[in-house]
């Protein structure tokens, strides 16, 4: 796929992500975020919290997320499905918790009032999803909505494939010498721990996970921790069982 190539070839997933969002406005939205879960639910069947890079949205916009994130109820609605989620089908269901409608709430706030997210269905039980936002409640890519759409499905599934084909070669091609306490910190963000937690478990501080998990990152030339923790899982870093 062509646009597939032009993702790929971008000099760094920053410099692809902002190719999609240039992209993104042109088809009549305000703002795109994406996401990667190695794994969308715990063993409980709870949701993980996904790890969320954005463009065109405001400063600091993710004081007060966290609270919301393994229970947004746009990433809830579009995992059961494969084509792209309306954000119309979601707003004022019956079915949303006190919660969700807070995180709606939330989203709206930050001024976008309507969007869509693209569901991207993965092997071994991964997932990824974009979203595009636009901050009227009728964003301008109403005016050919079914179209649209169709071009954003192509967009965030090119998209994907071309920084997780970058991201793969891109730790191929360096020596990867990760330690034995980085894979046990990447191993228990794999089961859906954050810093803190990790850091109650081994019985270190929330500094030294994060200095871990940067330095994982690093090493295996990801840009977040949930892209790292799909790498080390293709590279068979993470067979044994945490410590």
């Amino acid at each position: 796929m062509q646009i597939e190539a032009v993702f790929r070839a971008a000099r760094s997933f920053d410099a692809a992500l902002d190719l999609l969002a240039e992209n993104v406005v042109t088809l009549g939205f305000d703002a795109v975020d994406y996401a990667f879960m190695p794994r969308a639910r715990g063993r409980d069947g709870a949701w993980n919290a996904p790890e969320i890079v954005a463009r065109n949205f405001p400063p600091h916009w993710t004081r007060g997320w966290s609270r919301y994130a393994s229970e947004d109820p746009y990433l809830c609605t579009c995992y059961q499905r494969n084509l792209p989620l309306d954000w119309n089908e979601v707003k004022g269901a019956a079915w949303l918790s006190n919660t969700q409608r807070q995180a709606i709430t939330f989203i709206d706030d930050l001024g976008f009032l309507d969007g869509i997210t693209v569901p991207i269905h993965l092997p071994g039980g991964s997932f990824a999803f974009v979203s595009a936002l636009s901050r009227p409640r009728q964003g301008a890519w109403r005016a050919q909505q079914e179209a649209m759409k169709e071009k954003l499905f192509i967009l965030a599934h090119a998209f994907h494939a071309g920084v997780d084909r970058q991201a793969r070669i891109a730790s191929q091609e360096r020596s990867v010498t990760i330690s034995p306490r980085e894979l046990d910190v990447l191993r228990h963000a794999a089961s859906g721990l954050n810093a803190p937690a990790t850091a109650r478990i081994i019985h270190r501080s929330v500094e030294t996970i994060r200095r871990q998990r940067k330095s994982a990152m690093s090493k295996l030339g990801s840009h977040t921790i949930a892209q790292a923790i799909a790498l080390a899982i293709s590279m068979d870093l993470l067979d044994e069982p945490v410590r």
